[in-house]
This record gives structure tokens, C-alpha cells and sequence, in this order.
């Protein structure tokens, strides 16, 4: 079969009782006229939602390498948050960091968390991620620190450091008004 096949191709594709005159030059075709093209009105904005969402709690995220790039994974939480009306904050530490400790617990602790309505908590461990968050401009003097994200993932400009907290009190106080947008 297969050479049957080969010799009909070869005989279609080199067919030369086919080839026109090559002393005879036919004219070239008109042009025909181009169609109009009905205009189409872009669709509408879509219309916000009356009701706004219902407040959620705190949502905690933690950043790990098998989900992919962390500027992919920063800019997927940005724009979720954009569109679902949540901040996003980045924060910044280590599992080391005695600092660090005292932030996730008090995130952890329930009634901080439902203080804590729609916002996102992006952790990322500094030992895992610190060659790209410093590519991403995100600049970690010490731990933790805290930046909320743009619309893009990236720094805004707006960040807390935690080393300014020494007492259980400014860890509370400090982080949650960096939290709640203060």
C-alpha cells in the first residue's frame, strides 16, 4: 500500500502535462471588490453587582515551589483579590524566626482571623524564595515583613516590618492595622 501511495503522490506533484505553456502568460485576475464589513458594537461593560460580596475571614496562603513560579503565584492572588474586592499581603519570614512564630499564631488564632475580614495572608518562607523575591523587587532587611501586593503581584509600596514589634501587644496591634489597611 504504501508504495502505491508514494507513487500517486509523486505523480500528482509532478505531473507535467499539467504546467501551462510557460510562453504563454495568462493575465492576472481582477481583484475583486472587498466585502464591507458590518460594524459590530463592542459588548457592554458588564454591570457590578448590586449586592456587594459577604465579607469573608482571614484566608491564609501558603506559597510553595510545586505550585510554580512565585511571580505566577504572587500575580494569581493579586487579581483574584482585585476581583473579589480582598487585600492581598505578602508576608515574609522564616519557620526559625521566633518573630515569625508569634505572627502565624496570632493569624492562626480564630478570633483574630474573623477581626480579619477579606484579606489574604501570601506566606512565603525567605529561605525558599529569597533569590526570587529580591528579583521581584521585594526587599526583606529583616523578618517578618509584610508588603501588601498590586494589582500585578508586585509591591506596592506599602509594607510593615515586624522587628518594630517587641511585645505581644505590638505584634497584635501593629499587624493587625497593616492588616486592616491602617
Amino acid at each position: 500500500m504504501r508504495p502505491l501511495l508514494l507513487t500517486v503522490c509523486l505523480m500528482t506533484a509532478c505531473d507535467v502535462s499539467r504546467s501551462p505553456d510557460p510562453a504563454v502568460v495568462p493575465e492576472p485576475e481582477p481583484n475583486p471588490a472587498p466585502a464591507a464589513v458590518p460594524e459590530v458594537e463592542p459588548p457592554a461593560e458588564p454591570e457590578p453587582p448590586a449586592v456587594a460580596e459577604p465579607s469573608r475571614p482571614l484566608s491564609v496562603v501558603e506559597l510553595e515551589p510545586s505550585a510554580g513560579p512565585l511571580a505566577q503565584q504572587l500575580r494569581y492572588h493579586a487579581k483574584r483579590g482585585a476581583t473579589s474586592g480582598r487585600r492581598v499581603v505578602l508576608e515574609m519570614g522564616a519557620p526559625w524566626c521566633p518573630p515569625c512564630r508569634r505572627a502565624k499564631a496570632l493569624l492562626a488564632r480564630e478570633s483574630v482571623a474573623s477581626e480579619l475580614t477579606n484579606v489574604v495572608v501570601l506566606r512565603a518562607n525567605s529561605d525558599v524564595w529569597g533569590a526570587d523575591l529580591d528579583a521581584l523587587g521585594f526587599d526583606a532587611p529583616v523578618i517578618p515583613v509584610y508588603y501588601r501586593l498590586d494589582a500585578d503581584g508586585g509591591p506596592s509600596g506599602d509594607s510593615a516590618r515586624g522587628d518594630r514589634w517587641s511585645t505581644p501587644e505590638q505584634v497584635r496591634s501593629g499587624l493587625l492595622a497593616f492588616l486592616r489597611g491602617g
